[in-house]
């Protein structure tokens, strides 16, 4: 909580100071933003801007400056947690400026410029509330783990961007952006450093994970998440005043943005934060407001590495707080925490736990306008219409799936992002993967005034009798369990007549292998592969993949690697990072996300299945193809 803040005095620098956290966006509406930043010792700080990089003229209002602890002995001040001795952060206010409006900016110490004159340092001040302005955001979870995905995750929405020359107006971050637990230096390394890029000319509107809520309080405001940002209290960017930075609103032109914290305040409908969201709900909808999106962390459903039926925190949001944004019309809830992409059909009401579909569903479709015909709702914020949940929690860290939510459409197994659009009465979305391949897209059209129905059973990802078996259980496949094949083993027309053929399921020491290949102790893989037929090229992305298996397999189409799960790097004998995993029922996974690699016409499917150890007592895989018809 930002209360008691030193003033730096204007005094000559002694020491040549350097950059160490570059210039990031903070808190903005429509007339100010606020940027901060640190350095290595004290300066005479200040923000100059202008209309044009090469014309800053203009100078901003306040710069306060932050302290560590160990430099600052005064118990008045509140310190920075944990930060390198000589750590000045300073946080400057620019105000007065336009409407919707793009400015340059570079940070100063006295007369010398500290940041670069490369054109990348600038900011757009947000429409007036209620512009029709479009809107193209960002939103991610999980991913503050500095691993090669996260970058991968990164570097895939830059790209995607400067190909289709598209420019961010916001970034949402719900929650785990500093593992393990969120201290100042893992911040430092696992959030600013990698996505200053974008941070310098992007607002970053934060929602506290768990794991920042290791040294993080949520009921103090302090620790080094709310050091870290600026976030509303006083109603600065729209909404109502929350006086927390924990949660908190924000309008851009005629979308609502909510902000909660689902980690370690009280979520019951009589708390403090339920009874601020019923308020500003309330003021919402009496404004020219068209959309509600809100994001926190904790998910009300999933079943990717959480389980949002036996959860508290995931179990109280969907109970408590689910029914209060959906009466006043929320459209799209991001969350995280489960580290996987999940994304619904449009529902309202599913409060149950645990989860249940039926009658909660008004539109059991893909959402595509080119698929099922996109998800249909009234202009406006209109009661219990449907919401679209989004589970975004697959921005870095080991992805993990337990099964599947009755009321999930997608549920995808991969590292990635989603990126939104509000365009007037359409928004549209989509799951960029970390290939930078579009792996799910919806949209939701507020084009006319509906009449929601409900579902008495809707559409189910769990539900194989919906479908046809293209590849059915105990069916023929060709298999090579002694020995490794060549690298090109997977792709159509390799030569297997040295193979041999056996019916699935392929292993030892389970009741369910029909093929015994007891290859104990001498090796830890196995490889199958089947041709199979599509009739038309639609059929692709009706796909799933009903496999029982012991511990961790890869799965190739027509030659290209679609998904792993349990095996986290390396193929056939150099594969490493088996998880264990016992084989006691069939797990489906969707395909959908793969279509691409798919053809109408003749097409091969070929896996290699993992055990952990050479000496496991037991190895399985047993596959089915299903094409579902509903």
């Amino acid at each position: 909580m930002r209360s008691i803040i030193i003033l730096l005095a204007a005094t000559a620098t002694l020491v040549q100071a350097k950059i160490t956290r570059t210039p990031y966006l903070q808190l903005a509406n429509d007339s100010s933003i606020h940027i901060v930043w640190r350095t290595d010792n004290a300066i005479q700080p200040s923000i100059r801007y202008g209309l044009s990089a090469e014309q800053l003229g203009e100078s901003s209002d306040t710069v306060l400056t932050r302290q560590t602890k160990k430099d600052n002995k005064d118990a008045s001040t509140p310190p920075l947690f944990d930060a390198p001795k000589g750590t000045f952060q300073y946080e400057a206010k620019v105000s007065g400026l336009k409407a919707d409006t793009l400015y340059h900016y570079a940070v100063f110490d006295g007369q010398k410029r500290l940041t670069p004159n490369d054109g990348t340092y600038t900011f757009r001040t947000h429409p007036k509330p209620g512009s029709p302005r479009d809107l193209y955001f960002w939103a991610v979870g999980d991913s503050g783990t500095g691993s090669i995905y996260q970058k991968k995750v990164f570097q895939a929405m830059l790209d995607y961007n400067a190909k289709h020359k598209l420019t961010l107006d916001m970034y949402l971050h719900v929650g785990d952006m500093a593992y393990g637990s969120g201290k100042d230096p893992e911040f430092q390394s696992k959030f600013f450093q990698i996505y200053q890029p974008t941070l310098r000319n992007t607002v970053c509107w934060p929602a506290m994970g768990n794991h920042e809520g290791y040294t993080s309080n949520g009921k103090t405001g302090v620790g080094p998440y709310y050091d870290a940002y600026v976030s509303p209290t006083k109603g600065e960017a729209g909404g109502v005043p929350s006086g927390t930075e924990a949660y908190y609103s924000y309008d851009y032109g005629r979308v609502h943005f909510i902000v909660l914290n689902s980690h370690d305040l009280d979520r019951k409908p009589t708390a403090t934060m339920a009874q601020w969201l019923k308020e500003d709900l309330a003021k919402t909808s009496s404004k020219k407001s068209d959309w509600i999106v809100a994001f926190w962390h904790h998910p009300p459903y999933t079943k990717g590495s959480h389980d949002s039926d036996k959860e508290k925190q995931l179990i109280e949001m969907r109970e408590y707080i689910m029914p209060i944004l959906e009466s006043s019309g929320v459209d799209l809830v991001l969350t995280g925490h489960s580290h996987i992409y999940e994304r619904s059909m449009l529902i309202d009401g599913a409060y149950d736990t645990p989860t249940t579909a039926e009658n909660h569903v008004l539109d059991d479709g893909d959402g595509h306008h080119q698929g099922d015909g996109s998800y249909q709702k009234s202009p406006g914020l209109k009661p219990n219409e449907g919401t679209i949940q989004i589970v975004t929690g697959h921005g870095g860290q080991g992805l993990r799936r337990k099964g599947y939510s009755p009321i999930m459409k997608r549920s995808i197994l991969e590292h990635g992002s989603t990126l939104v659009w509000v365009k007037g009465d359409t928004l549209s979305a989509i799951m960029l993967d970390k290939t930078g391949k579009v792996a799910d897209e919806f949209q939701i059209e507020k084009k006319q005034a509906v009449t929601p129905t409900r579902i008495a059973k809707p559409w189910s990802p769990t539900d194989l009798t919906a479908g046809t078996y293209l590849i059915p259980k105990n069916a023929s496949w060709s298999y090579l369990s002694e020995g490794h094949p060549a690298a090109e083993w997977a792709k159509p027309g390799f030569n297997t007549s040295t193979w041999k053929t056996g019916r699935a399921g392929f292993g030892y020491g389970d009741n369910d292998d029909t093929t015994i290949t007891n290859i104990q102790g001498k090796q830890n893989c196995i490889y199958i592969r089947k041709n199979f037929t599509l009739k038309k090229a639609a059929d692709a992305k009706k796909l799933w993949l009903s496999i029982n298996y012991d511990d961790g397999f890869i799965l190739y189409l027509n030659g290209k690697e679609a998904f792993r799960q349990n095996v986290k790097k390396g193929r056939g004998k150099e594969a490493k990072g088996v998880a264990h995993h016992d084989a006691v029922k069939f797990d489906q996974f969707d395909l959908s996300p793969f279509a691409s690699l798919l053809k109408e016409g003749n097409n091969t499917i070929a896996i290699e299945g993992h055990n952990r150890n050479l000496n496991s007592s037991d190895l399985s895989l047993h596959p089915t193809l299903i094409l579902k018809t509903k």
